[in-house]
């Protein structure tokens, strides 16, 4: 009875929408009701799981299984329900509209863009000049006016566009900590990050408000706020080692603001007696930091959740936010603008209506802005001259005579480096103890700055491990030349030269290997072994392999050339971390090693040699034709 049925309601069905009844849509226009495959596979699939549980009810009948029937009608009452209406009420197909439907959804799509449009226009265009209240001003007078401002700072609220009510005004730390702006390629995504970074800019001293931008288009997104003196960093796409710099010192940052606020007793950053710089980091084209540094991402991730009492704020600019921003990062983020998109679905991610999606292509700066409170519809204010307004803020950050802020995190290490590039190239005294001396011997990379790298004397022997043409020899003679300078240090460089005294030193030797070998014959090597244990001589040598080396019997600080077969550089020990983060130019490049000391080690480029070489002395001992000491 109930197959019976449902067969009669499929007939009339099948009735009610059939071509030759002449029916007709909501609006009057003709369907086409001709049933090809792509109609009759849905219905199937739609009819087959109500069809399967009917005959399974029916089998329970014959059976007698009355409990079961029982509890399986409703189900399948409800199933038949559900199909029969939605088969009777599906929605039209776009191919099943004809002309007329589709002539009409034109209009009324033209219609509503029409509308954004005028919506848009009615706001008029403004210049970040005017909104700042210095259109009017000539040129020599615009840095007056930003000495004007700077003397009762504006804070992190500054204009960025205008809407109905005239002037549209963002505060970050109000409203934020955090901004996400989302638009498509050619709506204004950077003309909004540039003029939003030069109203801070020229509303702040850059002891108020400091900048990192990280462009992940080509780098040419700041190219006017890289000199503003407000820039702490700036980093792109084209140097990953740099931009991995940039977010490790920007975490970095973090920890030292943590460390800031608990010795203060305070519970944010704006509590202390002399707060560090609000650090506004500006991040465009988020998506593909994402995809090229994913690693680090987290730590963007606990700047958003920390930030706000720490004085950090991010910006991240994206094409497409679907995906690409976590649940964890926009929970924090306060500040939504969305400028033109193309997918209605990333109006709604941002915004909650698909409004964005309708903005004309010819607006570019069209945007709605979400900052919590509403939504609203703005224009973009761009600067009528952006050089001209960044020359106006070196200029009055020289009249207010102010520091230039420390760099946040510095380039990393050169291809080639000489003393004259460290920040106090030489031989340092007076900061060691006595009969302690330290002399540099190249750069030392942190991870995020550049600092003199440095070999103390007198505590304990030093060992240079590396193969052949990656700069060994040519650091020992460098130490020996920087030594030699040194008073009070006897440097040898010829065995039988050599003898203990009461002042301090310093035994250098090339190609040692053999003196180590434990199954080795040179007579050498008892007069080296007894130097190792002798206090008051510093042993400096160079090896091609750790393999013989006992450490810290042998030697308390290593330098050691990488040779990218990652089991020997272990075995050299160079953390596993470390070996990581290295790339071509660290195995590669000579004079490019590791100075491992303790417990740490960095990444160091060696100085380059200067002056002619040398050819190295040799000892007069037997086979010491192996060994080459150094002059």
């Amino acid at each position: 009875m109930h197959t019976g049925s449902m067969v009669m309601s499929s007939s009339a069905t099948r009735s009610r929408t059939s071509p030759h009844c002449g029916a007709h849509g909501p609006d009057g226009t003709g369907l086409s009701e001709e049933k090809g495959p792509s109609e009759i596979i849905p219905r199937l699939a739609q009819t087959g799981a109500v069809v399967a549980q009917i005959a399974m009810l029916i089998a329970m009948l014959a059976e007698r299984r009355w409990m079961f029937a029982l509890m399986v009608a409703p189900g399948v009452l409800g199933s038949l329900t559900a199909t029969y209406h939605r088969l009777r009420r599906r929605p039209r197909l776009v191919h099943d509209a004809g002309p007329t439907d589709i002539a009409h959804s034109t209009a009324m799509r033209e219609r509503a863009d029409d509308s954004v449009r005028r919506r848009f226009e009615s706001l008029g265009t403004a210049t970040l000049e005017s909104l700042m209240g210095v259109e009017s001003e000539p040129e020599t007078l615009l840095w007056r006016c930003i000495v004007r401002n700077w003397i009762v700072p504006q804070g992190l609220s500054c204009p960025v566009g205008t809407d109905r009510d005239g002037a549209v005004r963002i505060d970050l730390k109000s409203s934020g900590p955090h901004a996400l702006v989302a638009g498509t390629t050619g709506s204004g995504k950077s003309v909004l990050l540039q003029n939003w970074c030069l109203a801070l800019a020229a509303g702040n001293p850059p002891d108020r408000v400091q900048f990192v931008f990280m462009d992940f288009k080509g780098g040419s997104a700041f190219n006017h706020l890289e000199a503003l003196p407000h820039t702490v960093g700036n980093v792109c796409d084209l140097n990953l080692r740099h931009a991995a710099r940039a977010l490790l010192a920007v975490e970095a940052e973090l920890r030292r603001r943590e460390r800031m606020v608990s010795d203060g007793r305070v519970s944010c950053v704006d509590d202390l007696e002399s707060p560090p710089a609000s650090l506004v980091i500006v991040v465009d084209e988020f998506h593909a930091l994402r995809s090229q540094l994913e690693g680090y991402v987290d730590r963007l991730v606990r700047i958003a959740s920390l930030g706000r009492s720490l004085g950090m704020h991010l910006i991240i600019c994206t094409q497409n936010p679907l995906g690409q921003v976590s649940a964890e990062m926009k929970a924090n983020i306060g500040i939504n603008i969305c400028l033109r998109v193309r997918d209605p679905m990333q109006s709604r991610e941002l915004l909650g209506t698909i409004d964005a999606a309708s903005i004309s292509p010819r607006l570019p700066g069209a945007a709605y802005c979400d900052d919590g409170e509403e939504i609203r519809a703005m224009r973009c204010c761009p600067a009528v001259d952006a050089s001209r307004l960044s020359m106006a803020i070196r200029s009055a950050h020289r009249f207010h005579g102010l520091p230039a802020p420390a760099p946040l995190f510095s380039v990393p290490l050169p291809r080639v480096a000489h003393p004259g590039h460290a920040p106090h190239g030489g031989i340092r005294r007076g900061a060691c103890p006595p009969q302690e001396h330290r002399v540099e011997f190249g750069l030392l990379d942190d991870g995020m700055s550049i600092s003199p790298a440095t070999l103390t004397l007198g505590r304990g022997n030093i060992a240079v491990i590396g193969l052949r043409g990656r700069g060994k020899t040519s650091l020992l003679r460098n130490l020996a030349r920087m030594m030699s300078a040194l008073g009070g240090i006897t440097v040898t460089a010829d065995d039988n030269q050599w003898r203990p005294s009461n002042a301090t030193g310093v035994w250098l030797l090339d190609d040692a290997d053999d003196l180590f070998d434990p199954f080795g014959s040179n007579p050498l090597s008892h007069v080296l072994h007894s130097a190792l244990v002798d206090p008051r001589t510093t042993v400096v040598f160079g090896v091609e392999t750790s393999k013989h080396l006992r450490i810290p019997e042998h030697c308390t600080t290593r330098i050691v050339f990488p040779t990218g077969e990652r089991s020997t550089d272990l075995m050299n020990s160079i953390p596993a971390a470390l070996l990581a983060s290295c790339d071509h130019d660290d195995f590669s490049v000579p004079g490019r090693a590791v100075l491992i000391h303790a417990d740490r080690a960095n990444m160091v480029q060696c100085f380059a040699p200067e002056g002619p070489h040398k050819k190295p002395v040799r000892g007069c001992l037997p086979d010491a034709e192996r060994i080459r000491v150094i002059p």
